[in-house]
Formats: structure tokens, C-alpha cells, sequence
């Protein structure tokens, strides 16, 4: 054992700790020198991955190269360094990714995890003096802390990890033939895991697949539902189960506390199921966040107060916003001389070799120092650091809970800070020492919320609606857009609904907000309620409205947290959904969208279940008017509904129109054919034919125009004697006008003067896309090319 070592940040009349990179007497090899190259090499590299993410300089190359095969080549270390970063610092599709800065601590910390893996190639009796060296401290200083004296820690990276080899300490306990049978010193008296129904599922799973338990082994505790919280588990339904248990001849090993639950932060009744535990030798292992409030008292190396737990795992990775720190369970030694063990035990004790067969004793002859990384952290910080990180974290979220609590429409979760009567603060706490339950309950370690209907006084408000839930998630990505200063986490509770979660004991150190960051927030907070309850005040309104509309639908939007959607609809449409008409309906909405966002962008196009699309409205404030938008909506859709009416009528003249024209066309060349007589077209006999009696200039066949205004088709010989389309009754009287032409068909019957009128005038002047011609081929046929412009008079010219 190290000689005694004063925790980090104390004064002590010991020698102060030795430098870590000065030589050992046992050992020649381990220079100083190395230590300091490394730590710089280490911290180098660091500096390169922070610029590199910040596109101050840039990779280029290595990192885009495969490495599915391993090269035949030897690549250079500052290559394979560069590659690194690159994978680091961009994402598959090679856009940098932005990080966090990184703290001197957390540098210390990653270098400190390059000298562990430099350990290991040290000689083996070095590596084990060190290991406990760093171990022994490490426990010195968090059972202190943490006022867990004279309790054994184990370091771990997995943070179930510890909860596992607990429960498999118990189960070598409650089972003395568990080592030599297996699952078979259990058949006939199953071993019982009691874990409330608030905490995570997953935890349990874990358990059991690690040590190879069935399910059937995990009671789930119901939580208090007429005394307590509700998200506390109820300690009379966990002393019935374990009665029930012990009756039926299972064995009870072990009960999982929540000292702040995960997404609410609530604290379960500690001080009664630790008395449950102690009464029928159960183990008690406590896990959450609120475990960091024991860190804020100043706890008596002599004379501390009795643990109120068995064991209880500790997150100071996170706490000190170092997720590179490992995890660390604390349990308790065993006490032979216990009553309740006495009576329990075989024959010889055993019970202190339960931890070492358990696994729960760290390795020190192992390769891996675990506890470098955590013991350099501590040693950086010191007492007052950790101290003042954890208490920044809870007043943190004493102040976000104050400060929202006050609005009518946010509901608040979590556990209240300063207990039920809210008359001690998170300061108070620290100067007036209070006994451990009361410290858990008076501190809150997260913040939980969510926006919520209008109630009346008196009445208890479950789940919200659904449509709140949509709400809530719009709010919390509005949140961590325009207010990122106090991270929020978007999260769902069965029986509440999606709830917004902070907790500062699982962010960075630059992360925590200050008090002006709490304060901005809170505006922005303010300022989405005042949207979010206009918006819900009008959506009864617009539900009624396009209820009551003709044309207008009421289209249902599972994920969309706006005012809703509508789909604009004539009359009879939807009785007859062909797909013509559905893409027709589609076309027709998707144009309305394209107008409508062009005067407000609050409309977006939306897909509604059936596959249709619709107009999707967005949040309103509580200026808007309902019903003047959805009257823009049916005067801009009829509009379009218009416009499309006549571009479809003027596509049938047009297609009409090419079909008379070329009528016509083989009907006069075939009698020019006639006229003109066979031998002109014979080859060789109709050059001499031709030369010999040439043909007449007014011969041959006319052309024909298209005039789309009139729905007529007219013979061509106006625009080639006067060089240009002149219009009937455009000439002013008294003048002389031209001759009318000579073919006059009209086509399409129900073609009026005003609906061509429209299409004109919603050109603007405008030549049109369509195009129409037709012409006499060299070789006595007729073809029909879209080349000449449609004009903006009306007007088709064909040849």
C-alpha cells in the first residue's frame, strides 16, 4: 500500500506527490525525456485535429484514399497521421465537421491516455508499482469526495459495467455454488432483479444478457401513483414483490435506486429501501446523476456518516465534462460480523473473496492503466475545481427551472429544486449541511419540460394530444436553432409525450450556460410560446373554415406541426380519383404553392396519406388572419384553375387546327396533282414539261395559318403578298383593308373570344413555348414540324 496521499487540492504534511516523469530508482529505461516527447508528440497532433476541424488548414488527399486493402507499401508516420485526420475531421461526403474546443484539462486527459499506452511497454513490475500507485490514490481521493469511506472502487469504461459485476458478486453470494454449477445453482430458486418501470429498459437486458440470466428474473417496481412523485418507484409495491418472492421460494439479490431518474431527474425514497434492503439482505445499488450532489458537502474523514447504499456507480466523466474519464463504481466492504450476513453464512468465510471472484478488483498486473486519464484530471482540477464544476451544473438548472416555471402553458417534469416547499437553494446547501436523503431531494440534476394545452384549475392533465407532440418537436428544433447557448435534448415519455430535456452534468465545460445565456434563452422561449399558442388558438378556426369551403379539403399532416394542410379541389373532382385525375390535381396544387409562396413563404407544398399533394400552412402569430389566407388560397387556386382551363382548350384548337390545316393541304395538292397534269412530276419528262410550258406564279398550293383568337384556319396568301399577319377588323375604317382569304375553316366549336383573351393577357406580352408548322415537302408529301413560335396575338403561321 502507497504511503497516505491528501486528496487533490488539499494540504497535507506528506511529501507532496512525486512527478510522474521523473526516473525510477528500479528503473533505467524510463527517461524523463520520453515522457515530455510523447506528451508534446500527443498534444501536437491534438492542435492539428482542433485546426483541421476548424478549416484553418485543411487536409487535402491522403484521408480520400481507400484503405478497404491493406498497401504493400510502408507508409510514413505523418502520412498515416494525416489520414487520421482526415477520417476525424470530415464526414463521408468530405465536408468538415464541426467539434467542441478542447479545455486544457481535456488535452491533459488525452495525453495522459498516450503515456498509459507508453506504460505498457514498460517493465511489468514498473507497470504494476504504478497501477497502485494511481489506483490506490484515485480510491483515497473519490471515497473522500463522495463520502464513501473505507469503500473499494472499481474503474471501468463501460458505465453498466460495474452494475454487472455487482450483481454477479451477489449472485456468487446468494448462490455458494454459482462458481462451480453455473445457471445450475439456480434452477430451483431464480434470482430476483427489482428495477423501477421509470428507468431505462435497456439496463435490465443488459444484466441479464451479460450473466446469462432470463428475463423472467427482472421484477419491474411500479411507480407511486397516489403519494409521491410519479416517476419515483413505490416502495410498497417493491416490499409486496419481494415478500411474494421470498414465498414462492425465489431468492431477492439485488434492488437498482434512481437518484435522478433519466429524463425527469426524480429521486426515489433511498432512506426506506435501504431499510427494506437491510431487512431482507438485499443489495441496494444506486445509479443517476443526482449522485454528483454528494460531492457538494465537505464530508469528515473521521467519523463520517454510514453510506446509505451498497454500492453506487459514479459518472465523473461526464460531470466534468470529460467523456474520455472512465467510470467508477463504489461499493462497500464486507462486514462479517453483520447480523443478517452471520446468519447467512456457510461454513469458513468467503465473503471477501466475493469481489476478487466477482471481477470488481482492478487488475494491477494488467497492461492498461485505466486510472491515469482520471487521476491527472483530479489533479489538475483539485477539490474546489470538481467542487465548483458540479455546483455550476446544479445552478444551472436551479435557475432554467425557475425561470420557466412561471408560464401557464409549460408543464415542468422535473424533480423541484429545494424540495417540495422550495426553501433551500443549491448555496444553502453547500453552507448548511443536510443529511444525504434530503440532499437528494432539495438538488435537481436536469431540467424537463414541454408545452401544453389550456386546463382548467384543478384538473390533471396525462398525455398530451398528439398534435402537441408535433408541437413540442417543433419547439425543441427552434430551440437548438436560434438558442444552442442551453443545449436541449428532444426525448418521449410513455405516458406524457415528447418533452424537452436539459441537463448540464452531460455537457462540456463550454458548454455550460451562464446566467445571460439562461436569460436569452428564456426570451427565445417566450417568444416561440406567444407562436405556438396563436397557432392553436387558430387552428379551430381553420378546421371549420375549410370544412366548410367547396373547393378546399382538410388534408392530414402526421408530422407536421404547422397550422395544417388543404388541398385545393373543383367540384366533383375527388368523386372521380383516376390517376389522369390525380396528376391533374397534383399539377394543379403544386402550381398554387408555386404562387402562393411568392406572397408569403409561411405555404409549403405537403404530401398528404393518400399520396395527393396539398398546401401546407406553417405557424402563424397572433396577428394572422385565418380566414383572409384561405381566401387567398381559393382566389389564387381558381385563378390557376383558370389558366389551366384555357391552356388545355387552346392545346385542343391548336391540335384541332393542325389536323384541318393538313386536311387541306393534301386535299389541294392533290388537285393541283390534277390540274397541273402527271407528266410535270415524272422525273426527266417533267423538267422538259416544265421548261416547255412553264407553270403559272398563282399555281400551286396555298399555306395555312392558325388563328388561335378566331378558332380559324386561314389560307396564307394575306401574309406573302403583304409580308406580315394582319388581323381581321384591325384596319381602321376608311382605309382599305385586305382581302379576306380565300379557305376560311373554323375549328374547335366551343372556342370563345375571351377565353383566348385570358390565356393573352396571362402571357404579359410573352411569346409562348408551343410551337406549330406545317409545310408542302419537295416530294408531293406533307410533314408537320413544332418550330414557328406561337404569336402573342393569337395567331399560328403554317406553311
Amino acid at each position: 500500500m502507497a504511503s497516505a496521499t491528501a486528496a487533490p487540492g488539499e494540504k497535507s504534511d506528506s511529501p507532496q506527490i512525486p512527478d510522474i516523469t521523473k526516473p525510477f530508482p528500479q528503473s533505467k529505461t524510463l527517461k524523463s525525456n520520453q515522457l515530455g516527447e510523447i506528451a508534446i508528440e500527443a498534444s501536437q497532433i491534438v492542435s492539428r485535429l482542433e485546426q483541421v476541424a476548424e478549416g484553418i488548414n485543411p487536409t487535402e488527399g491522403p484521408f480520400n484514399q481507400p484503405t478497404v486493402f491493406l498497401g504493400l507499401e510502408q507508409k510514413h508516420s505523418d502520412e498515416i497521421i494525416q489520414i487520421i485526420q482526415g477520417v476525424i475531421c470530415n464526414d463521408d461526403e468530405e465536408e468538415p465537421i464541426s467539434v467542441s474546443p478542447i479545455d486544457d484539462i481535456t488535452r491533459l486527459v488525452i495525453t495522459s491516455h498516450s503515456l498509459a499506452a507508453y506504460c505498457v511497454s514498460l517493465d511489468r513490475n514498473i507497470l504494476r508499482k504504478l497501477n497502485t500507485r494511481f489506483t490506490t490514490d484515485l480510491t483515497r481521493w473519490i471515497t473522500s469526495l463522495f463520502g464513501f469511506i473505507d469503500a473499494a472502487a472499481y474503474y471501468h469504461d463501460d458505465h453498466l459495467e460495474g452494475l454487472v459485476r455487482v450483481t454477479r458478486m451477489m449472485l456468487h453470494y446468494k448462490f455458494p455454488r454459482f462458481l462451480e454449477d453455473g445457471a445450475l445453482a439456480y434452477t430451483s430458486a431464480l434470482p430476483m432483479i427489482y428495477s423501477s418501470v421509470a428507468s431505462p429498459l435497456g439496463v435490465v437486458q443488459h444484466l441479464c444478457r451479460n450473466l446469462g440470466l432470463p428475463l423472467a428474473c427482472v421484477r419491474p417496481v411500479p411507480v407511486n401513483t397516489h403519494f409521491g412523485s410519479q416517476y419515483t418507484m413505490d416502495v410498497s409495491a417493491l416490499q409486496r414483490l419481494i415478500a411474494e418472492d421470498i414465498t414462492a421460494g425465489r431468492t431477492p439479490l439485488i434492488v437498482i435506486a434512481d437518484v435522478g431518474t433519466f429524463i425527469t431527474g426524480h429521486v426515489d425514497n433511498i432512506l426506506r429501501i435501504q431499510t427494506l434492503c437491510k431487512t431482507n439482505d438485499v443489495w441496494l445499488h444506486l445509479r443517476g446523476h443526482g449522485l454528483a450532489a454528494l460531492a457538494l458537502q465537505s464530508h469528515q474523514l473521521n467519523g463520517h456518516v454510514p453510506p446509505i447504499t451498497d454500492s453506487f456507480t459514479l459518472s465523473l466523466g461526464s460531470w466534468l465534462g470529460n467523456p474520455g474519464l472512465p467510470a467508477i463504481t463504489l461499493y462497500r466492504q464486507w462486514d462479517p460480523a453483520s447480523p443478517t450476513q452471520m446468519k447467512n453464512r456457510q461454513v469458513g468465510s468467503r465473503e471477501s473473496t466475493l469481489p476478487l471472484i466477482a471481477g470488481l478488483k482492478n487488475d494491477h498486473h494488467g497492461l492498461r492503466i485505466v486510472t491515469l486519464p482520471l487521476w491527472t484530471a483530479l489533479q489538475a482540477l483539485g477539490t474546489e475545481g470538481i467542487h465548483s464544476r458540479i455546483r455550476d451544473g446544479f445552478l444551472a438548472t436551479e435557475r432554467l427551472w425557475s425561470a420557466i416555471d412561471v408560464y401557464r402553458h409549460v408543464r415542468v417534469l422535473s424533480q423541484k429544486p429545494g424540495g417540495e416547499s422550495g426553501t433551500y437553494t443549491v448555496s444553502e446547501v453547500i453552507s448548511k449541511p443536510v443529511n444525504i436523503p434530503m440532499l437528494f431531494e432539495t438538488t435537481t440534476c436536469c431540467v424537463t419540460f414541454q408545452f401544453t394545452p389550456e386546463i382548467e384549475e384543478g384538473e390533471h392533465l396525462g398525455k398530451v394530444p398528439s398534435y402537441y407532440d408535433k408541437l413540442n418537436s417543433w419547439l425543441g428544433q427552434i430551440l437548438q436553432l436560434d438558442a444552442p447557448q442551453v443545449p436541449l435534448d428532444i426525448c418521449e415519455l410513455e405516458n406524457v409525450g415528447v418533452v424537452l430535456r436539459f441537463c448540464p452534468l452531460e455537457l462540456s465545460n463550454s458548454e455550460l450556460p451562464t446566467l445571460e445565456s439562461i436569460q436569452s434563452f428564456v426570451q427565445c422561449l417566450e417568444q416561440q410560446l406567444i407562436i405556438l399558442r396563436a397557432t392553436v388558438q387558430h387552428k379551430e378556426t381553420f378546421v371549420k373554415l375549410v370544412e366548410a369551403s367547396p373547393v378546399l379539403k382538410l388534408v392530414e399532416l402526421p408530422e407536421w406541426a404547422g397550422l395544417g394542410g388543404v388541398r385545393y379541389a373543383p367540384e366533383g373532382w375527388e368523386q372521380l380519383l383516376t390517376d389522369q385525375v390525380k396528376e391533374e390535381l397534383n399539377n394543379l396544387n403544386m402550381a398554387l404553392v408555386d404562387t402562393l409562396r411568392s406572397t408569403d413563404s409561411a405555404f409549403s407544398l405537403g404530401e398528404g396519406a393518400d399520396g395527393l399533394m396539398c398546401v401546407r400552412f406553417g405557424m402563424l402569430t397572433p396577428q394572422s388572419d385565418v380566414e383572409e389566407l384561405l381566401n387567398l388560397v381559393i382566389k389564387v387556386g381558381q385563378s390557376v384553375e383558370e389558366n389551366s382551363r384555357v391552356l388545355d382548350s387552346m392545346a385542343e384548337i391548336v391540335r384541332k387546327g393542325i389536323e384541318t390545316a393538313t386536311l387541306d393541304l393534301q386535299k389541294e395538292n392533290e388537285e393541283r396533282l390534277w390540274q397541273e397534269g402527271i407528266l410535270r412530276h415524272v422525273p426527266v419528262v417533267g423538267t422538259f414539261v416544265n421548261w416547255w410550258s412553264p407553270k403559272s406564279r398563282e399555281s400551286g398550293v396555298r399555306g395555312r395559318s392558325l388563328n388561335l383568337t378566331q378558332g380559324v384556319v386561314e389560307s396564307t396568301e394575306n401574309i406573302y403578298k403583304y409580308h406580315m399577319q394582319v388581323q381581321t377588323g384591325t384596319v381602321p375604317s376608311g382605309s382599305k383593308g385586305p382581302p379576306t382569304p380565300q379557305v376560311q375553316k373554323p375549328v374547335g366549336g366551343n372556342h370563345s373570344r375571351s377565353s383566348s383573351h385570358a390565356s393573352a393577357s396571362s402571357s404579359h406580352g410573352k411569346e409562348k413555348d408551343e410551337k406549330v408548322k406545317i409545310e408542302e415537302s419537295e416530294n408531293n408529301g406533307v410533314q408537320r414540324v413544332l418550330t414557328t413560335k406561337l404569336q402573342a396575338d393569337g395567331t399560328v403561321l403554317t406553311r
